[in-house]
């Protein structure tokens, strides 16, 4: 028996060592060629079948740890920040985002942010909005970071954006979408500060995205009674950011002389019900498309003359739900 332990131990031996020979042969012989240090690791690109699509792999950059290749694939329209901030040793999360969501953020940047420079040379982004579309604020501080508090008074949440690494992010991501003339002599000292190229902002078009995080924003939905008419409305101390929405979109620019602002309206049917259309391809990501989504079944309602209807006919039992999930789209 013991003989028997003895001759298994010695075979268990012999193959041992025979891998951690050959194990020693291949690093040697594999090490220069195929090992680069990790901290020049090269990027190796190829092109797939599949058009405008470029298929990479990335060495990590990480001293200390095993190679881990990454592959993704990165077309045309989709681009990448980092949601964590680039801290030495930790692995930065690449998420996507496409134009789309660029140029919504832009609307809503040029409508209720603001990009802050301090006296001491500190950038931050502030956006401040009802608590009713915190859904807005939370979208932005899941792909950039940042903090959400409620402001002193408690109807209002603040959005603020202050580390370097989510700066310019953001700003990367809407640079080009901005429009507000105000907000672009803001973003610029900040562009200044990291040595970023500010971009004209690209010609707005009626599908860009850009109106519905300007809504978001600015805009309001209401209807009268006695006109039967809905309006949509956004508002602005620049009457010239509100001239574009006019060529695209019809409606017309109102002087408020209380504000001292200018509002944009739109109440004619034909352009209510195109602008839904337009909200059905760029949804709001505000409490406010709630009230959009419900302006065919205002129509549909007004054309059955549901408003006039006897007090227990269906058809005012449908009009009082309706005016109940209109007034309560929070």
């Amino acid at each position: 028996m013991q003989r028997t332990i003895r001759g298994n131990i010695g075979i268990l031996q012999n193959t041992f060592d025979i891998i951690v020979q050959n194990v020693r042969k291949f690093a040697m012989n594999d090490n220069s060629a195929n090992n680069p240090p990790i901290t020049k690791a090269p990027n190796k690109c190829s092109f797939n079948s599949k058009p405008n699509t470029l298929q990479c792999k990335r060495l990590s950059m990480q001293v200390g740890i095993s190679e881990t290749i990454r592959s993704y694939s990165i077309n045309k329209t989709t681009r990448f920040y980092s949601s964590k901030s680039s801290l030495p040793g930790k692995d930065q999360t690449l998420v996507p985002y496409d134009d789309k969501f660029a140029s919504w953020l832009a609307g809503l940047i040029d409508g209720d942010g603001y990009f802050g420079l301090s006296t001491l040379g500190y950038a931050s982004l502030e956006i401040v909005m009802e608590i009713r579309d915190k859904h807005c604020l939370y979208q932005v501080k899941e792909k950039f970071g940042g903090s959400i508090k409620i402001k002193s008074d408690v109807n209002f949440l603040r959005y603020r954006l202050h580390h370097k690494d989510g700066i310019i992010n953001i700003i990367n991501c809407v640079n080009g979408y901005i429009r507000n003339p105000t907000r672009l002599l803001q973003l610029e000292n900040i562009c200044k500060k990291y040595g970023i190229q500010v971009k004209e902002p690209v010609e707005l078009v009626h599908n860009s995205a850009w109106l519905s995080g300007f809504f978001d924003a600015d805009g309001s939905i209401y209807f009268n009674l006695l006109s039967s008419q809905i309006f949509i409305t956004c508002s602005q101390k620049d009457r010239f950011i509100l001239e574009s929405l006019v060529k695209l979109y019809g409606g017309s620019i109102y002087y408020m002389s209380k504000s001292n602002a200018y509002k944009w309206t739109v109440f004619r049917k034909t352009e209510i019900i195109s602008l839904c259309e337009y909200f059905k391809l760029n949804p709001c990501r505000s409490a406010k498309q709630r009230r959009i989504n419900l302006v065919p079944n205002y129509f549909l309602l007004r054309s059955l003359k549901a408003h006039i209807a006897s007090p227990n006919s269906l058809l005012t039992k449908n009009w009082n739900k309706f005016l109940n999930k209109w007034e309560n789209y929070k």
